[in-house]
């Protein structure tokens, strides 16, 4: 039996890449004044590794957030992701993995974004992010 994770991890040398998002300006929150939780900065980071397909394993692991910080909508999604990823529901049973590959996802995507960012000019990311956002949600909405 596996156990059940406490926090969700990132790799240690991936630190430093989200602390640069802290510094971005495009990342923060405009309505609230402040920076992206480490929450936000994995859920945008695992959600980019994912619409990329590309997942990495971690080399050495460190403690981002804890678990009990998750939304049930952040589960949901999360969740989603792992049964996916494996093309089984039976994933749910084991919480280790399904954390385990969203902090692939994860560790694949924070790399991707920080590129991405910083080689765009000012202000452009934010339309270009939108417009992904957009064409996805056009791309899963049933007619």
């Amino acid at each position: 039996m596996s156990r059940v994770p406490d926090r969700i991890n990132i790799d240690k040398k991936d630190r430093e890449l989200y602390n640069k998002l802290d510094h971005e300006e495009m990342l923060r929150h405009k309505d609230k004044g402040g920076r992206r939780t480490r929450k936000e900065q994995f859920l945008i980071a695992m959600a980019i590794g994912f619409r990329n397909k590309i997942r990495r394993p971690l080399e050495s692991k460190e403690g981002w957030f804890l678990i009990k910080d998750l939304k049930l909508e952040d589960e949901a999604l999360i969740d989603s992701i792992a049964v996916y990823s494996t093309h089984s529901v039976d994933v749910l049973s084991n919480r280790e993995e399904v954390f385990k590959i969203v902090e692939e996802y994860a560790h694949a995507g924070i790399r991707l974004l920080v590129d991405k960012i910083f080689s765009i000019s000012h202000g452009s990311f934010e339309k270009q992010f939108e417009n992904e956002l957009n064409n996805m949600y056009s791309e899963m909405r049933l007619s």
